[in-house]
């Protein structure tokens, strides 16, 4: 069987906020069956499966639910997300239960205020110090809006009805299009991907009794699957050069088309440039000519956000960079997520080991 050329990144299951420890067990037992069918019928690889559950009514609430699930992250390997909360640096404890675990969640931006922001600036920078590993759980969203996408750690569950997603891992798919045909045959390569993920997903939601919400048609990276090799080609300028965002926004604009072809793209729909887990971008942080503020401006046009970057510990310098993702929110009028590891003791261009993201060079803020 002659494989396609990409992966998917992961199909996610969105669940109900009835749905207890048997019926979300039950389902990923049965995507798992549903997913090893079609790998061996159709040769597209699955990364990850996931699952997004519905937030309790504190963070405290929903800890109470990781030591039933956790046989599920464990054992099985799947991702959970706990979604979208409300918090202070007094839920430290809390949280640490959840990512320590190997849960994922989001907290919301309500009020963009500096006291908001500083105090959940003061939250990461306590969970980083007990280690960097664990920030990577957890994501900011400045909207604080329930977003429909497989990807982690922003991903909501829509709380009404079970619904499926599906992610891609294409950059280098992508690339050789481009280089085959420019940006046209990228279109039609992420068109004809969806396609193929949309198999996968109709058939995880109808054996798990859910519903197929779309596609998020996103590029994002896992490290030689770079995205920014696929930007920096397509624009013909490296980070961080002048000119570089007008290639990002050709692949953005390339993605839309794709999205508008295929008429169930849900989620971001953007390119995505995590530091820790593109090995171009790597690079490009380690010879000291981009900061975090550049990656977040980017955001502001055609990015995704600013997510997996490894900081030096600055209280209000996280809570500055929370704050400014909101109002590139705002003004965009869709999400931009942050994603940072802020750690004392640590330089622009020092190396950090995360788990399985190996060394990652600190980027100034």
């Amino acid at each position: 069987m002659e494989q396609p050329g990409f992966k998917l990144r992961a199909v996610t299951i969105h669940f109900e906020a009835s749905a207890d420890v048997d019926s979300i067990e039950d389902a990923v037992f049965k995507a798992k069956e549903t997913i090893d069918r079609l790998t061996a019928e159709r040769g597209v690889e699955v990364w990850s499966l996931r699952a997004v559950l519905t937030p309790g009514e504190s963070v405290t609430d929903s800890l109470g639910r990781v030591a039933e699930l956790e046989p599920l992250v464990e054992e099985e390997g799947v991702f959970i997300n706990l979604g979208l909360h409300n918090a202070s640096a007094d839920d430290l404890e809390a949280v640490s239960g959840i990512v320590e675990s190997g849960f994922f969640l989001s907290f919301a931006l309500e009020n963009g205020t500096w006291e908001e922001a500083r105090s959940y600036s003061e939250l990461l920078h306590r969970l980083a110090d007990k280690s960097p590993d664990l920030a990577v759980h957890i994501g900011f969203n400045p909207l604080g809006t329930r977003i429909l996408t497989p990807y982690f750690p922003l991903a909501t569950s829509p709380g009404e009805q079970r619904a499926v997603t599906v992610a891609l891992l294409y950059p280098r798919y992508l690339l050789e299009s481009f280089r085959k045909g420019g940006l046209q045959a990228v279109i039609d390569s992420m068109v004809d991907a969806a396609q193929l993920s949309r198999e996968y997903g109709k058939a995880v939601a109808r054996d798990v009794e859910g519903s197929f919400a779309g596609v998020d048609l996103s590029i994002s990276p896992w490290m030689e699957e770079s995205s920014l090799a696929l930007v920096e080609e397509v624009g013909g300028v490296r980070l961080p050069e002048p000119g570089f965002a007008y290639g990002l926004r050709l692949v953005n604009e390339a993605i839309a088309e794709a999205a508008s072809r295929t008429g169930d793209a849900i989620g971001f729909n953007e390119v995505q440039l995590p530091v820790a887990e593109d090995s171009k971008l790597k690079v490009r942080v380690a010879e000291l000519e981009t900061s975090a503020r550049d990656l977040l401006r980017l955001s502001g046009v055609c990015l995704a956000g600013l997510d997996m970057a490894v900081i030096p510990a600055s209280l209000d310098g996280v809570a500055g960079l929370l704050l400014e993702a909101r109002a590139y929110s705002r003004a965009k009028g869709s999400i931009v997520g942050v994603r940072l590891i802020p750690l004392d003791g640590v330089e622009p261009g020092d190396e950090v080991f995360l788990k399985r993201f190996g060394e990652v060079p600190v980027i100034p803020i």
